[in-house]
């Protein structure tokens, strides 16, 4: 008798549930397909844990720009239709159960709108509160951003009711830990406290660049109060090399002081078996003077100018030895040595590690597989990285960098875009880039889940991403 009480008790429960009387409407079981779309994707697509999940209706649906937008955060983008605050309650589990994520952002603004059909404000918070419930189940520490409910021109005649329904959300908001509520609608009334039109499409309702740009600015620098940006390590190319002769003593030193968390530089082997800084295995660009470094005494190259190039006041800088560059490491950081020339350097470089760099970070890169294989095998305890700028290539051998044991693989940026970062994350290659000078790249990168970037301007880069 107790057990039948017990189910029939549940059955009540469940049928007085607020989102069961939904469930069997049609206009809710209409989404069924778009809500499979999404299964499908999380089957068949690889996101990122750090990404922030922005789910709702048709704002989020047509906002083309979001991953843009929202870069250096990753995100998931699950907008379906019309779809009101019953439709997500309804599918919440499905949408949002399968995603590990840094944050979750809604939008659901199809509810009230001054149509014979509207919800109360009251219902529309309390279905709210229903979507937040399912939510924690399997979020129970995410933070959680509800965008309010926009002011619209179509909508214009439902704004009081509106404007309470977003009231109500609001103190939900501030009652529940670690959710959020976003204002917006100083952001779209005009002067004249109407709806400003340039912000939406011809329609009134959906926005338009110029509305996105807006809700970009809003949305975004809420998230940054709680949610960190992603982590990305900075390497200073050839050193600061923008601004200082790439691979000397001063653009190594400029990196550091630049904020670099590593800085990158190239070797080669003299003649007399001494390991040269320089990019290029010929002298001529760098110094004016035309000398092979391989055919060429380390004593000969010493001599030569490498600052001028850059600016007068370099003037005398050296073709450094490796050590040099060493030296000026600063307890803590790394230093990334891309071999440039082939595997007879290796003996050399192992000694003049173990004589002046016993405690220290290194980091060795290079794009010839065999070479960077070979240093894998010489220095087993620090990471290793194959360079890669052709697509082709990349398919073509990405798989030997992770039989060869490498750590991952640094890639030309232009090459990298999901696919790619999602076959290095299938594999746990772990993916970097080079060489980026532009803030906006570098936060897509860094979107994609890439773990360093290579710059010629570490400060300035660093500053760009924390904005």
């Amino acid at each position: 008798m107790q057990r039948l009480l017990l189910l029939l008790s549940l059955f009540i429960i469940l049928s007085c549930s607020p989102v069961n009387k939904y469930k069997s409407l049609p206009e809710v079981q209409a989404w069924e397909t778009e809500i499979q779309k999404f299964e499908q994707l999380d089957k068949t697509e690889t996101y990122s844990k750090d990404a922030i999940l922005f789910a709702g209706s048709s704002s989020i649906r047509l906002w083309s720009t979001l991953q843009r937008d929202m870069a250096p955060y990753p995100v998931i983008q699950r907008g379906f239709g019309g779809s009101k605050l019953s439709d997500v309650a309804v599918y919440a589990s499905r949408i949002f159960d399968p995603h590990p994520c840094k944050a979750i952002v809604m939008f659901i603004a199809n509810d009230i709108y001054g149509g014979p059909n509207d919800k109360t404000p009251r219902e529309a918070a309390f279905l709210f509160r229903n979507i937040l419930k399912t939510i924690r189940k399997s979020h129970p520490e995410t933070p959680v951003f509800w965008i309010a409910i926009t002011p619209t021109g179509r909508g214009w005649k439902a704004w009081k009711e509106v404007k309470e329904a977003n009231r109500l959300i609001e103190q939900i908001c501030n009652s529940k830990s670690n959710t959020y509520f976003i204002k917006t609608d100083y952001a779209f009334l005009n002067k004249a406290g109407l709806p400003n039109d340039d912000l939406f499409r011809a329609d009134k309702l959906h926005l338009n660049e110029k509305g996105y740009a807006v809700w970009t600015k809003i949305i975004k620098g809420e998230i940054k109060k709680i949610v960190a940006i992603p982590m990305v390590q900075i390497i200073g190319h050839r050193g600061a090399s923008y601004n200082a002769p790439e691979n000397t003593v001063a653009s190594a030193m400029l990196g550091w002081e630049q904020g670099a968390d590593a800085v990158e530089c190239d070797i080669h082997l003299s003649k007399d078996n001494k390991i040269i800084v320089s990019h290029d295995a010929n002298t001529k660009r760098t110094t004016g003077k035309d000398y092979l470094i391989k055919d060429t005494d380390s004593e000969l190259l010493r001599k030569f100018d490498a600052g001028s190039f850059k600016n007068e006041k370099y003037k005398g800088e050296k073709l450094p030895f490796l050590e040099e560059i060493i030296q000026t490491m600063p307890a803590g950081k790394e230093l990334v040595i891309e071999i440039k020339c082939g595997s007879e350097v290796l003996p050399y470089l192992k000694e003049t590690i173990s004589k002046v760099g016993r405690e220290k970070k290194f980091v060795f890169i290079g794009f010839d597989i065999n070479t960077i294989t070979d240093a894998k095998k010489v220095f087993q305890d620090n990471p290793c990285y194959w360079l890669c700028s052709s697509r082709e290539l990349l398919d073509k051998n990405v798989s030997l960098a992770k039989t060869a044991g490498l750590e991952g693989v640094s890639l030309s940026y232009g090459i990298i875009d999901k696919s790619i970062a999602d076959k290095a994350r299938e594999l746990k290659l772990e993916l970097f880039t080079w060489t980026v000078d532009d803030a906006e790249e570098a936060k897509r990168l860094i979107s994609l889940g890439v773990k360093g970037i290579t710059t010629n301007r570490p400060g300035w880069i660093k500053e760009q991403i924390a904005e």
